[in-house]
């Protein structure tokens, strides 16, 4: 279950708990974006330890409006302190470059809120 997370994600917080940062893109702040990943206007980041999740902050995305080649790639730069992605959708070829890069994918619609919660609740993450 998410090994690649335990060997990605170090840091530690100050109950000695690890602590996962999860980066969703959306457009109004409350649903994820749910058209390709790197069209959204922003990505909040999110931070889940122990069963709980908060907000961290919003992030820009400086390529909303570009159509660049390798644009997972910037992306990518962007969110790169994360270790998850929840998306609406993502090319199959920007699955591939995130995945190889150890960033776990997880595809839902919907309310930021709800995804996170049913994503903790299934995921364990205070497991991790």
């Amino acid at each position: 279950m998410l090994d690649s997370l335990k060997q990605k994600n170090n840091k530690m917080n100050s109950n000695n708990k690890k602590e996962i940062k999860i980066a969703i893109p959306t457009n109004d702040g409350e649903n994820i974006f749910t058209k390709m990943l790197g069209r959204a206007k922003e990505f909040h980041i999110y931070e889940v330890n122990e069963k709980k999740f908060r907000f961290i902050e919003k992030r820009n995305n400086p390529y909303e409006n570009t159509m660049q080649h390798l644009k997972t790639l910037d992306l990518y730069e962007l969110i790169s302190d994360c270790d998850i992605i929840i998306s609406g959708r993502i090319g199959k070829k920007g699955i591939k470059r995130l995945e190889e890069r150890n960033m776990k994918l997880f595809f839902r619609n919907g309310g930021i809120k709800e995804a996170l919660i049913n994503l903790v609740r299934k995921e364990k993450f205070y497991q991790i």
